[in-house]
């Protein structure tokens, strides 16, 4: 190996998890003003899709965006991935971009909560989340309307939580997508995912999003359990 190469670390969360047990943080380590924080830059975000100011007004405010990034950038931890154990042996990834509360770029996707399985060496069984989200401008395509690449983003992001509440956690190999009809945004989205099966190393689950109570997306995904040594 070259000097300069560094190892590759595990190549999902729940691995590192694996690797940290006993160091992870709680809940109580993720501050009110870290979570306000992310918000805020979401808010932001979607500030500068919307805004007509003049070019004065931008130059300003490219400005101070820039000294803040200069602020936050002062100290950095040794790795991008944050990651939380509740008292109930759930694991949160708190930078991913699916849901990652303290990923400005993570649409607000809020889970109904999920009992992780009492046993996670047992087989996996069948289970069913549910999920709530509502999408902005900064997540636009055509008018009006989300973007696929978000509306697959989250479709994503359901399966793999189904996939892990059912004791299955894997790596997305596959991703079928049927767009039924236009996402909006600015408009409350429920969505429902399940875990339906495993084949080897290979999980199975199906999820759709509904707007108004029709489906505007569903889609089914295939993930693969990481090797163990």
């Amino acid at each position: 190996m070259n000097s300069n190469t560094r190892p590759l670390p595990p190549a999902s969360a729940t691995a590192l998890a694996e690797l940290m047990a006993g160091t992870l943080p709680g809940p109580s380590s993720v501050t009110a003003e870290a979570l306000e924080l992310a918000d805020r830059v979401r808010d932001l975000v979607e500030a500068v899709v919307w805004t007509d100011v003049d070019a004065a007004v931008r130059a300003d405010a490219a400005r101070r965006v820039a000294e803040l990034t200069a602020l936050l950038g002062a100290a950095r931890r040794p790795q991008a991935v944050s990651l939380i154990r509740y008292p109930n042996g759930r694991l949160e990834h708190l930078t991913q971009m699916g849901s990652g509360r303290l990923n400005p770029q993570a649409p607000r996707l809020v889970f109904e909560e999920v009992e992780p399985r009492p046993d996670a060496a047992a087989d996996p069984e069948s289970v069913e989340i549910r999920a709530h989200c509502t999408l902005t401008a900064a997540h636009g395509g055509p008018p009006a309307r989300a973007h696929g690449g978000i509306v697959a983003v989250v479709l994503d992001q359901l399966l793999g939580v189904a996939a892990s509440a059912a004791g299955a956690p894997g790596l997305t190999a596959g991703l079928d997508i049927r767009y039924r009809r236009a996402t909006p945004y600015d408009v409350p989205l429920e969505l429902t995912g399940r875990w339906t099966g495993r084949e080897g190393r290979k999980s199975f689950a199906t999820g759709e999003i509904r707007a108004a109570g029709e489906v505007t997306a569903e889609a089914t995904a295939v993930f693969i359990a990481e090797r163990r040594s």
